[in-house]
C-alpha cells in the first residue's frame, strides 16, 4: 500500500502543473503518462477508494452498535409492544402525532396489524424514549427497529409489507 501511494504521489508529480502543458506533450509522451497513470490507478484502486471515503468507523464498531440497539429492543420491544405489531409514541404539543397517528390508524386497517400508542407524558413511556435514547415525538417501535419522526404513509407500508 505505501509502495502504490509511492507510485501515485510520483506520478503526481511528474505531471505538468497544467493542464495545456499534457496538451502540448508529444503525443508518444502523453499516451505513455496516461497508460502509465492508468494503469497505477487500475492497481491501486482501494488506496483511491478509501481515500476519497474518508475516515470511517470501524466496522466492527458499527456492528457493535447494531448488535447493542438490536438487544435493547429484544429486551424493551415485548413490554412496549404489549403484543402489537408497533408502537408510536406521541406528546402533547407534537406538531406531527395527530397526522402520524391517524396515518397509522389508517394503514393499521390496511395491513390488518395492532399498534398502541404511548403518550410521553406517562412516566413508563417517558422512561422508556429515554432507554431508546428518543426525546422527540413522534417515533415508532417495531420489534426489529426505531423509526425517530413523523414517517410518511409510503415509509410504513415499506416496513408493513416487508417486515
Amino acid at each position: 500500500m505505501i509502495r502504490a501511494l509511492g507510485v501515485l504521489i510520483t506520478l503526481s508529480l511528474a505531471a505538468p502543473a497544467a493542464a495545456s502543458e499534457l496538451a502540448e506533450m508529444p503525443p508518444a509522451q502523453r499516451a505513455a503518462f496516461e497508460a502509465e497513470l492508468r494503469a497505477a490507478i487500475l492497481a491501486n484502486g482501494d488506496v483511491i477508494a478509501e481515500a476519497l471515503a474518508g475516515p470511517q468507523p470501524a466496522r466492527s464498531e458499527m456492528q457493535q452498535y447494531i448488535a447493542d440497539d438490536l438487544s435493547l429492543l429484544d429486551r424493551l420491544a415485548p413490554t412496549l409492544l404489549e403484543g402489537n405489531d408497533i408502537a408510536l409514541f406521541i406528546a402533547e404539543g407534537c406538531a406531527g402525532c395527530a397526522d402520524a397517528a391517524q396515518e397509522l390508524d389508517d394503514l393499521a386497517k390496511t395491513y390488518e396489524i395492532d399498534f398502541i400508542l404511548h403518550d410521553l407524558a406517562s412516566p413508563e413511556a417517558k422512561a422508556w424514549a429515554e432507554d431508546l435514547g428518543l426525546r422527540e415525538a413522534p417515533f415508532y417501535v417495531l420489534p426489529n427497529m426505531i423509526l425517530r419522526g413523523h414517517m410518511p404513509q409510503v415509509v410504513l407500508q415499506k416496513y408493513l409489507s416487508n417486515p
